[in-house]
């Protein structure tokens, strides 16, 4: 994780460590969505461009991407329970 912000943010990384945690929280998020996004157009561009559109191939792709875990925390830890024993 810290690999993608450096790389994104160079020096300026650590102002990000020190923000309040919900405005690091959205860079960091807005950086993972920018990395997802530039892979895809990228692989796209490779293999697929002359096969179907750029958005085509985004739309197929998220339709198999993971869906967010929105599970509170008793959830999980109940869960976690149920695996440790």
């Amino acid at each position: 994780m810290t690999d993608l912000i450096y790389k994104r943010y160079g020096g300026n990384a650590r102002d990000i460590f020190l923000m309040p945690f919900l405005d690091g929280y959205e860079i960091i998020n807005y950086a993972l969505n920018a990395e997802y996004e530039e892979r895809i157009f990228l692989r796209w561009a490779i293999g697929y461009q002359f096969v179907m559109e750029f958005e085509e191939f985004k739309r197929n792709l998220d339709e198999n991407r993971p869906v967010t875990d929105n599970r509170t925390a008793a959830e999980i830890l109940v869960g976690v329970k149920d695996i440790i024993g």
